[in-house]
């Protein structure tokens, strides 16, 4: 005995004799400090004398003290920990104690009533035993003599993984399982006949174990994701080992050791397993059904518990290929199900587990079976359980379908041939993705104005479609697709890559053949097949794909588009009704031609502006027109896959399918409108076109000709004025030579039949006015000359009384001159602002330059286009239909914006156009009459006091009554009154009214006229709103009459009494109130306020 172990003998011996004569805990205590000042070499030759006591005390059968026995647990723990067991006696001594321990004496298999704590204990201690014990040991262990003793344990620590409450004695229980089963990870140097005894031994405890651990498994989440994590590496782990392929291949004699040991009874030899070839297939089976159950895990909330069905899957499948042949179906739907996990974790892992047991065991005949008859399942049963399952079963199966669809790769398209699986596939593809057309708002969302396209546009500006051209696919392909059988859009994007994956690995032309079939045969699955043929084409180029070469189309890809673009353009499929009143309503329809002849009758379009004798005859449901909408929506997205498929290789057909797109482009509908900008923007990054504009510049003379086609038989073709309309909007002013035929056939045809097709043409020439106001914009120097000039009362602050009254001196001195003595000396005196005289020479006038009179400067041509829409404007102010002259009147503003520059030409065209004009101030309809003020309004800022004289005369008597009529009525109104049109109109005028006074530089008269209309306006008991905007006229007349403004005011209210500045001045006298509880005061106090 060496030096060290002789002192720490010397040490220990007093106090393994102390605690054999009086067990208490602070022996136990002494004992265990003096263990942990031992060194491993010195406790292992000492390890039978110290744990003598511990062993000694163990086996008293007198009750002991919990705490004793802990802290004896714990001396024994830290030994085994220190030290190998090499003792038959000392294993079996102290494996049977624990067990006793753990074992309740009175209920049979139960686990004993004791602490949570001491069950720790004796569950740790345990485990470090059979950690410590030798192999040799270990082979008698698991023979078939000491079987009882093992199911004994097994059952104990089973019980305590079920049923216990603690989280950490589950786990200790279910850890010290494993290592009982030699399944821990010290366990690899075990030689392999001891790995065949632990295998037989624990073929008979199979059941049990799987059973119990499957409990545990699929128990409330509430337990903890730890639990559940060790109970699914236990029952694979032991699984694994007893169903191993190398243990039942190396078990030929499946006999135990036990077998032939004479000291076996019969009756314990029954209790052992015999793990023959039937015994396999009949475990095999059972385990199958426990595997199902387990795979309901996969949806588990916790991404730890996910990794480890992972590791699960990967460990029965590589360790029990042969042995748990039936259950490969379940392992892959496990595994397969994982491999769109949000977590990249589990989903990497999951496609790695996947990809090595594909590349060793895919070419096997009977796998592949197993994969296709699976997949075929699935799709039988997809859209049962998305009508019916909740998300997460959704999510669950289409996962699993993603996942056979990838880890059959390029099988697929051998799979596709068969007809049966094809049909199915799709049709469950078809039935999970149908559309959700009940949504009112579809229908009835349209573009903001009248022939103004969804994307609008700046008067001067045009938007890049390429700087957020995803973010606005985005938008709006989410904004229409609602689908009805589900909401989520992990449900969605998970279909997409499954139709994506089809189109990769299968036959292109068989799918495109198959869908373009169910397009063609039923209305029910158009817009299913046409969303499901765009993703596979998508996913004909694996762009879009992860884990996948990319790869160029092919001429076939290519003449498969342009069959399908054929199809998708074709009357029947796009000409659709899309609102009430469409122009393809299926009715059957005889209009005058474009030259004036007959065409024949049409069944599938019609015109919506001829007359209809019967106005209810042709209700459509607005399930249909959503129908119409969504499948033109999904047609125009399938033209932007196409030419992003193809790419460069898209220009040869854009021949074909660029005016489509543009005349869609001019729908009404705004769904509508905002895809084809998409769908634009895609052919433009296909293309390599810089914009839309560019696009269509470049294309511009094959767009022209086909319009002017359409036109020429427009009851065939009622929407080819919205493509010329587009046209103007997304150009510049480059394109204006070449559509001038064009819009001079239009002019034409406006005459000939403007009384059934005004609305269509002049939503055209409005686009043409507004394209070139944006093309040529206004001359700055120009607005900046037409400012009102400065009136004699405007009068600076810094001017003294006596400066003011020398000028206006001055002023009546030269009028009295005029008008009496026409000898009065020429020099006249000036008296400026700076108090400095000048004097002007009116004897040495400069002549005017005078122009030659025969030959006048030539109009561009955009100035006759304007002046050609204004002179229809004229004739068709005074439209039957009220739509018709609220357009005209927008027309108008925008065509006097665009005469501004060009004064020969807008005088005389004002003229013109005042007498029609007039008459819209007193229309039917409120609306018109808002429009109409506004109108007016633009035109005091162009033509300015030109038309001031027309202005008073026929304007002010109209404005100045409806104001004072409708104060009354405002007055007294409630909130209900702030929805009217009236109301509207009344805000409209007081808004726009200052403006156009200071623009028309009314006199003395007419600012008290405007000023008397809107004095019941700055009454604090009208709307807040028309408050502010009789305040804004006042504001404005301030800079014109500011002597008329302040007496008005005064007149209402008067806060301080005016002083006149001399004695020599007579007091003013005022009759306004000097109250602050006047509903005026607030105002008034404001505007004066102002005037100082």
């Amino acid at each position: 005995m060496a030096e060290s172990t002789k002192e720490a003998f010397r040490r220990l011996r007093p106090c393994c004799v102390q605690l054999t004569k009086e067990q208490t805990v602070q022996n136990v205590l002494q004992m265990r400090k003096h263990l942990g000042e031992t060194s491993k070499e010195d406790l292992q030759e000492l390890q039978e004398y110290v744990l003598f006591p511990l062993r000694l005390l163990l086996k008293q059968k007198q009750r002991l003290h919990e705490n004793l026995i802990q802290a004896v647990l714990e001396c024994m723990t830290h030994v085994f920990q220190h030290t190998h067991v090499n003792h038959w006696d000392m294993l079996e001594d102290t494996f049977t104690q624990l067990c006793i321990l753990l074992s309740s004496p009175n209920n049979h298999g139960q686990v004993a009533d004791m602490s949570e704590e001491l069950k720790l204990a004796v569950v740790t201690t345990l485990k470090t035993l059979l950690l410590a014990s030798d192999t040799s040991l270990l082979l008698t262990l698991y023979s078939t003599k000491w079987l009882p003793m093992l199911g004994h344990a097994v059952s104990i620590l089973l019980s305590m993984a079920e049923q216990e409450g603690a989280r950490k004695l589950r786990l200790e229980a279910m850890e010290c399982l494993v290592v009982l089963a030699g399944c821990h990870s010290e366990c690899n140097g075990f030689h392999s006949s001891l790995e065949k005894n632990i295998a037989d031994s624990f073929a008979s405890f199979l059941p049990g174990i799987t059973m119990t651990l499957c409990r545990v498994i699929t128990g409330d989440a509430k337990q903890g994701h730890a639990v559940t994590v060790s109970a699914i590496e236990a029952w694979s782990k032991i699984v694994a080992m007893v169903m191993s392929d190398s243990s039942l291949d190396n078990n030929q004699s499946q006999s135990s050791v036990g077998s032939h040991d004479p000291a076996v009874s019969e009756r314990l030899r029954s209790l052992q397993v015999r793990r023959t070839e039937e015994w396999r297939s009949s475990t095999a089976e059972k385990l199958k059904v426990l595997l199902q159950r387990i795979s309901a895990v996969v949806t588990h909330p916790n991404w730890r518990v996910r990794l480890a069905l992972v590791e699960f899957g990967e460990t029965l499948l590589m360790k029990c290929t042969k042995s748990l042949q039936c259950c490969t179906s379940p392992l892959l739907q496990l595994l397969v199900s994982l491999v769109g996990d949000d977590y990249p974790q589990v989903a990497d892992r999951c496609r790695q587990v996947l990809s090595t047991y594909s590349g060793e065991h895919l070419g096997s005949r009977p796998l592949v079976e197993i994969l296709e008859e699976n997949l075929h399942s699935l799709a039988t049963s997809l859209p049962r359980l998305v009508r019916t399952a909740d998300d997460e079963k959704k999510l669950s199966t289409l996962n699993l379908t993603h996942g056979y669809l990838k880890l059959l790769g390029p099988r697929v398209r051998s799979l596709l041939n068969s007809a049966a699986h094809l049909r199915r596939l799709s049709m469950a593809l078809v039935q999970v993705l149908e559309l959700d057309v009940t949504d009112i708002k579809i229908v009835e969302q349209r573009t903001p104005g009248v022939g103004v396209p969804a994307m609008s546009l700046s008067r001067t500006t045009l938007p890049d479609p390429l700087e957020s051209s995803a973010a606005a696919h985005y938008n709006t392909a989410n904004r229409m697709k609602r689908f009805r059988h589900f909401q989520a859009p992990h449900i969605y994007s998970l279909l997409i890559q499954i139709s994506q994956l089809l189109g990769y690995h299968g036959d292109l032309s068989l799918l495109v053949d198959h869908f373009l079939d169910l397009y063609q045969q039923s209305s029910l699955h158009r817009k299913q097949a046409v969303l499901i043929l765009s993703l596979i084409l998508l996913g004909s180029t694996g762009t879009e794909l992860t884990d996948v070469a990319a790869r160029s189309p092919s001429e076939e890809t290519t003449d498969i588009i342009s069959s399908l673009l054929e199809e998708y353009i074709s009357p029947k499929n796009w000409h659709l009704p899309t609102s009430s009143q469409s122009e393809y309503t299926g009715v059957s329809n005889t209009g005058p031609g474009w030259s004036g002849g007959t065409t024949p009758s049409i069944t599938a379009s019609s015109d919506w502006l001829m007359p209809r004798s019967s106005p209810g005859e042709h209700q459509i449901s607005f399930q249909t027109l959503n129908s119409n909408i969504l499948q033109i929506c999904l047609q125009l997205e399938g033209i932007g896959v196409f030419a992003k498929v193809l790419g460069e290789n898209f220009k040869v057909l854009l021949i074909q399918g660029l005016y489509p797109v543009l005349e869609k482009l001019g729908d009404e509908s705004a769904v509508i409108s905002e895809t084809a900008y998409t769908t634009l923007t895609d052919m433009c990054e296909s293309c390599g076109y810089g914009s839309v504009g560019q696009l269509i510049a470049q294309n511009a003379d094959y767009l022209v000709n086909a319009i002017s086609l359409c036109l020429r038989h427009y009851s065939l073709n009622p929407r080819a004025p919205q493509a010329l309309t587009v046209m103007l909007q997304y150009s510049d002013k480059d394109i204006l030579p070449l559509v001038q035929d064009t819009i001079e056939e239009i002019l034409l045809a406006l005459d000939q039949h403007h009384e059934d097709r005004s609305v269509s043409f002049m939503r055209v020439l409005q686009s043409l006015v507004t394209a070139i106001n944006r093309w040529f914009p206004l001359n700055k120097t120009e607005e900046t000359r037409q400012r009102p000039s400065r009136t004699i009362w405007d009068v600076e602050k810094s001017q003294s009384i006596r400066d003011f009254l020398l000028e206006y001196h001055q002023t009546k001195k030269a009028a009295d001159g005029i008008l009496g003595d026409s000898s009065v000396d020429d020099d006249v005196t000036d008296v400026g602002h700076d108090g400095k005289e000048t004097t002007k020479d009116s004897g040495n006038e400069e002549a005017f330059e005078m122009e030659e009179p025969d030959k006048k400067p030539d109009i561009p041509i955009h100035i006759k286009n304007v002046l050609e829409v204004l002179a229809r404007c004229k004739h068709l102010m005074s439209a039957a239909d009220p739509r018709l002259r609220l357009q005209v009147l927008d027309i108008t503003c925008e065509g006097l914006t665009a005469l501004q520059d060009s004064k020969d030409q807008l005088l005389p065209q004002m003229h013109q156009l005042w007498q029609p004009f007039v008459h819209r101030l007193e229309d039917s309809e409120p609306l018109v009459i808002l429009k109409a003020f506004e109108t007016l309004c633009m035109m005091g800022k162009v033509c300015g006091d030109f038309i001031r004289k027309r202005v008073v005369k026929e304007v002010w008597p109209k404005v100045t009554t409806f104001l004072t009529n409708q104060a009354k009525i405002s007055l007294k109104a409630g909130p209900a009154y702030t929805h009217t049109v009236a109301y509207r109109l009344q805000c409209a005028i007081l808004e726009g009214l200052g403006p156009l006074c200071v623009k028309l530089e009314i006199g003395e008269t007419e600012v008290d006229t405007i000023a008397c209309a809107c004095v019941p306006y700055l009454s604090t008991r009208q709307p807040h709103k028309l408050q502010e905007g009789g305040c804004s006229v006042f504001d404005a007349l301030i800079h014109l009459e500011p002597d008329v403004v302040w007496l008005t005011l005064c007149e209402l209210y008067c806060p301080d009494v005016p002083q006149p500045p001399h004695t020599c001045f007579p007091p003013v006298q005022v009759s306004g109130s000097t109250s602050e509880k006047c509903e005026y005061a607030a105002n008034v106090t404001l505007l004066l306020g102002k005037l100082r």
